[in-house]
């Protein structure tokens, strides 16, 4: 499955005029504490509150969202569905795609997330990431070779 390509501050916009409660973590995060590299989507922690993912749901399916599930993308009505299951759920957009995090073995919960992220400006727009701290643990808690390498990064430009 090809992917559209990110236009990350159009897609930050349209979350925060939804008045969509989250956290970045992932890739704008890496960014965000002082590592900068590419990244093919937004990987998010919602607040879990059921009015906060209802206007989530809404806010990626005016984006015209469909859900990833192995190769086949699902109708936008299943956004919903997946937001409240609590499960990690991928997003294509047509401003690329959005990961949502929820009940991610590696990724603690929103509310512990969001009592130590801090509002970083991201092209002009106030965006809420999660401390350095527990990003460094998220990606010490993955196997993957990136996140082996952000962490390397990361601990180089902290001096660790």
């Amino acid at each position: 499955m090809s992917r559209r390509p990110l236009q990350l501050r159009t897609l930050l916009e349209h979350l925060l005029e939804g008045e969509v409660r989250f956290v970045l973590v992932g890739g704008l995060a890496v960014n965000a504490w002082g590592y900068l590299r590419g990244t093919r989507d937004i990987d998010l922690v919602p607040d879990p509150a059921s009015p906060n993912l209802e206007r989530l749901a809404t806010v990626l399916e005016d984006l015209e969202g469909r859900v990833q599930v192995g190769d086949g993308l699902l109708e936008a009505a299943a956004i919903r569905t997946f937001l409240a299951a609590g499960d990690r759920t991928l997003i294509t957009t047509r401003l690329g795609d959005v990961d949502v995090l929820q009940g991610h073995p590696q990724v603690p919960g929103f509310a512990v997330l969001d009592a130590d992220a801090e509002a970083v400006d991201m092209d002009g727009l106030q965006v809420r990431v999660c401390s350095l701290a527990h990003l460094l643990d998220m990606k010490r808690a993955s196997d993957r070779a990136r996140d082996r390498d952000d962490l390397e990064a990361l601990e180089a430009a902290r001096g660790d």
